[in-house]
């Protein structure tokens, strides 16, 4: 008889499974493994419970399975990484800094497909975007960067030693690019109208996430900040670089008037290269004790949220400038540049 030693067995949030005839489908961070009957039969039946979270024991009794069966399937998912799982009185080893860099990125790139997915992009490269939502675009670019003064500021005040000096580094290169955005949209609007115009509450919740990251979790703040940085940044290896020129390169052909605003974008980015801005990230895991099972899920809790704020922040530009077409948005009594 199978003494059962796993418990809280559940299925984590970036696996997916589903069922298509006679298999059982688990999707994980781009990954796709197929189970067929009798297994995928078991794993139907196992389905809710893998979503709330239980005992092995438990799952048995109340399934009609054999224990043996339950936990083989368990821990065949768990190898694909798409279930976590513990057996009593162990404690999971602490996870280094390296090797947490490198899983760190795994779920980021995972977390990010939708937000490269997202139809705005295709929009603008094939001319579909409206004026308000090219400069829609620009202007909440720019209260993103801008906003660096707000959470980089708290995070270097509140870092743990090992990060002080990362983090104090890389607020002062950070300090100043918002002026980089401004100069750009000073090509199209006053600069009265620039610093009138209010970002969108979309724009808004994800500085809000990223402050409230830096005062209560300094490495949870940047391990977060990271996922932004992945976004500007180009990695050649992935091809990422080849969409971004093809972002621009379509805004340039349909709409001309962004010439100077898209030097901007391109100025940032490389001036964030020339300072090593990607590799921040890397260095401070390198400098980091080794993070025990809690602090590592406190960690990717925060990289996640910021990904659906990321998320949030490109579907407030499609939808809000595209059914409020008048730009810039305004207060003060301003008009419309």
């Amino acid at each position: 008889m199978s003494q059962l030693r796993l418990q809280e067995i559940r299925l984590k949030r970036s696996a997916q499974l589903s069922f298509s005839g006679e298999e059982a489908i688990v999707n994980h961070l781009g990954y796709e493994y197929r189970f067929s009957a009798p297994a995928a039969g078991v794993l139907r039946k196992m389905h809710g419970w893998l979503q709330r979270g239980a005992d092995a024991a438990d799952i048995a009794a109340a399934i009609g399975e054999p224990a043996a069966v339950v936990e083989q399937l368990a821990l065949a998912l768990k190898n694909h990484g798409a279930l976590s799982l513990r057996q009593p009185g162990e404690d999971e080893a602490p996870m280094d800094g390296v090797a947490f860099y490198d899983y760190h990125r795994r779920y980021a790139e995972h977390w990010l497909q939708p937000v490269y997915e997202h139809p705005f992009w295709n929009k603008v490269v094939e001319g579909r975007a409206s004026r308000a939502q090219v400069l829609g675009f620009a202007f909440e670019k720019y209260h993103y960067i801008e906003a660096a003064h707000e959470h980089m500021g708290i995070a270097a005040a509140n870092a743990r030693p090992e990060l002080a000096r990362h983090l104090a580094r890389h607020f002062i290169e950070e300090y100043r690019h918002g002026d980089i955005y401004r100069r750009g949209l000073h090509s199209v609007f006053t600069d009265e109208v620039v610093l009138a115009a209010p970002p969108l509450p979309s724009t808004r919740a994800l500085v809000n996430f990223l402050n409230e990251a830096a005062a209560t979790d300094s490495f949870g703040y940047y391990a977060a900040n990271e996922v932004l940085q992945m976004t500007e940044n180009c990695d050649d290896d992935t091809g990422a670089d080849d969409a971004v020129s093809a972002f621009y390169d379509g805004m340039r052909r349909h709409y001309p008037y962004t010439d100077k605003l898209i030097e901007s974008f391109i100025v940032h980015t490389r001036l964030d290269q020339s300072l090593g801005h990607e590799n921040v990230f890397a260095q401070m895991c390198r400098d980091m004790p080794p993070l025990a099972a809690a602090d590592v899920d406190k960690v990717m809790n925060l990289t996640r949220g910021v990904a659906e704020r990321l998320l949030g922040f490109v579907d407030g530009i499609d939808r809000f400038y595209e059914a409020f077409p008048q730009m810039p948005r305004l207060v003060h009594g301003l008009g419309a540049a």
